[in-house]
């Protein structure tokens, strides 16, 4: 019997009818305000995925729980919810009878990076460690309003700047995030103009989540990147305070970790799918970085 694999989940997986507001391929929205609830539900995910989009919750009303990288998190009224791309999700069990949010699954790359890069690695690594956000009550309904202006943009299929004007309603919601995120943070926005070595960081940010399954070695990615191993890791700790091992083994760990958990997935499937020379490696190297073995962890 094949073992069950964790479902990349990306555009092709949802609807593609006149159910939902969507630029097919590039944005998705999805919500429960009206009556048609069905249509919220069926997308429903409640068991553990990996997301190729981002993906931003709006809860309106009610709470839910969530699992964010396989961590739980709660979201209730006037909540906030970011889900970075390569992100495990999920819906959990835990749900109010009168639960509504909206639901924005965008392609990142929809949109241009016009912000400074500093700014932008300070806010993506908080949204990772910090994904559910509590914005003031102005900010909050800035955003709904955002988001029913993309839905009832998305849905004039005639109109022939749809998607430039959704885009920027997009924005609208992205502004309000990071403003959101820097106030409680107190980040200092700075001019918008990035270096090199930030550019680079995140050239190899993206290696790694191309290449992690596969490659854990920091000299394949310097190798990528036309630089030395040494240069790389200095530079990545310069722009965001973790080497270059570090942010690869994060990547491993986190995937480890989602399948172990994946109903049917054993000890040897994980290894083999990560590409470990055997089972022993990969457990001394599994408990170093999380101080239990993988059957330990699988049996949590």
């Amino acid at each position: 019997m094949e073992k069950q694999k964790i479902l990349k989940v990306n555009f092709s997986h949802f609807p593609q009818d006149e159910r939902v507001a969507q630029i097919p391929g590039k944005m998705f929205l999805i919500d429960n305000f009206d009556e048609k609830k069905g249509v919220c539900d069926e997308e429903r995910m409640t068991f553990p995925v990996q997301i190729s989009m981002g993906i931003t919750f709006i809860c309106t009303s009610g709470t839910s729980e969530i699992s964010i990288n396989l961590q739980k998190h709660k979201v209730s009224a006037g909540m906030v919810a970011c889900i970075a791309p390569n992100s495990f999700f999920m819906f959990c069990d835990n749900e109010s009878d009168d639960f509504e949010c909206a639901c924005i699954a965008l392609d990142p790359k929809i949109l241009p990076v016009n912000f400074d890069v500093k700014s932008g690695i300070e806010t993506a690594m908080i949204i990772k460690e910090h994904p559910i956000l509590k914005p003031s009550l102005k900010v909050f309904s800035e955003m709904l309003s955002a988001y029913k202006s993309i839905k009832e943009t998305l849905f004039r299929t005639n109109f022939p700047f749809r998607e430039e004007v959704a885009k920027a309603y997009v924005e609208i919601i992205r502004w309000n995030i990071m403003a959101s995120i820097m106030e409680i943070k107190e980040i200092t926005p700075e001019p918008k103009t990035s270096s090199r070595k930030e550019e680079l960081f995140m050239r190899f940010l993206a290696a790694v989540q191309q290449y992690y399954t596969k490659e854990r070695n920091v000299t394949f990615y310097a190798d990528k990147l036309c630089i030395s191993p040494k240069y790389l890791s200095s530079v990545v700790h310069e722009v965001s305070g973790k080497y270059a091992t570090q942010w690869i083994t994060d990547y491993v760990i986190l995937e480890c970790k989602a399948m172990l958990k994946t109903e049917g997935d054993s000890v040897k499937n994980v290894c083999n799918r990560l590409n470990f020379p055997n089972q022993s490696f990969f457990a001394k190297y599994f408990k170093q970085h999380t101080g239990m073995t993988p059957r330990e962890y699988k049996s949590l």
